[in-house]
């Protein structure tokens, strides 16, 4: 095999088909991931009859899907790198799971949201509960680190949401 590769010719003839070959394989890899993303973003079909939503983004996801957008600010100098919704038929939130990195401290991100939660079920230093529009959410700093974590050396926030349960 290596010998068919001795002549310059053939040489050539493969380093030509590599020049060709190689950024229509990037283009293609690059135009099928775009799409990926922006399927995810607009939320695809889930169980429920509703929209499930998924964006994972080292910088930070650029919006917020609807259903979460309406309950969740983004916090200053804070990127929320995957963003995991589940929303109903009628467009209403199921669940979301967030995880986020601020290079503020949780102190600065919970002064923050805690305005907008009425009433505050639980104030710590690493956590902070409370109802919003009939939604039980709970803002986290996590301490552990894992291997697909974007940054290692910022805050990590979890923020899950809820719809509170009616007794």
């Amino acid at each position: 095999m290596i010998e068919f590769f001795h002549t310059k010719d053939r040489l050539r003839f493969l380093l030509y088909v590599g020049a060709i070959a190689a950024p229509l394989l990037l283009i293609s890899a690059w135009v099928v991931s775009s799409m990926e993303e922006s399927s995810a973003a607009k939320g695809e079909p889930n169980a429920q009859g509703g929209l499930s939503y998924r964006i994972q983004e080292k910088s930070g996801a650029r919006t917020l899907p609807p259903p979460l957008a309406s309950l969740l600010s983004v916090p200053p100098n804070t990127a929320m790198t995957d963003v995991d919704v589940t929303a109903d038929s009628t467009v209403r939130l199921s669940s979301a799971a967030v995880k986020a990195f601020s290079t503020d401290g949780f102190k600065t991100v919970a002064a923050f949201h805690r305005p907008t939660l009425s009433p505050v079920t639980t104030d710590s230093a690493n956590s902070l509960e409370g109802v919003r529009d009939g939604y039980q959410i709970r803002i986290s700093q996590e301490t552990r680190f894992f291997d697909n974590d974007p940054y290692k050396d910022r805050t990590k926030i979890e923020y899950y949401i809820n719809p509170v349960k009616k007794p």
